[in-house]
């Protein structure tokens, strides 16, 4: 039997979600294509989807939700910050080989066998 490897999937934040959707409106998309895109539930994209609307990044042409020129404007922001975001946790990671974090349980054992009062 072969065991197949366990993938932590990291919670996206606010911003990443926001991104994928303006991304998926773009040229335009009904509100299941922008859930199915976006990974998200039908609640959480109706959220996304009003917030954006009330702050003028995409708008409701007949059913289809398409990114406006603001909308636009902060996609590549957030382009931006997403490439700046994955160079910097790159460089963490790099980091992190000259300067490994403690061992969890360790550092917990550590505290119990020798409390600083």
């Amino acid at each position: 039997m072969q065991v197949q490897p366990v993938y932590k999937r990291r919670k996206r934040s606010k911003y990443e979600i926001i991104h994928d959707i303006l991304s998926n409106c773009q040229n335009g998309a009904k509100k299941t294509w922008v859930m199915y895109r976006a990974n998200l539930s039908y609640d959480l994209t109706t959220n996304y989807i009003n917030e954006l609307m009330k702050n003028g990044l995409i708008e409701n042409r007949d059913g289809i939700f398409v990114t406006t020129e603001k909308g636009k404007q902060l996609l590549e922001l957030l382009e931006k910050w997403m490439k700046i975001n994955s160079e910097s946790t790159a460089l963490l990671n790099q980091i992190k080989q000259y300067l490994p974090e403690p061992d969890q349980d360790t550092e917990n054992k550590n505290e119990q066998a020798n409390p600083q009062n």
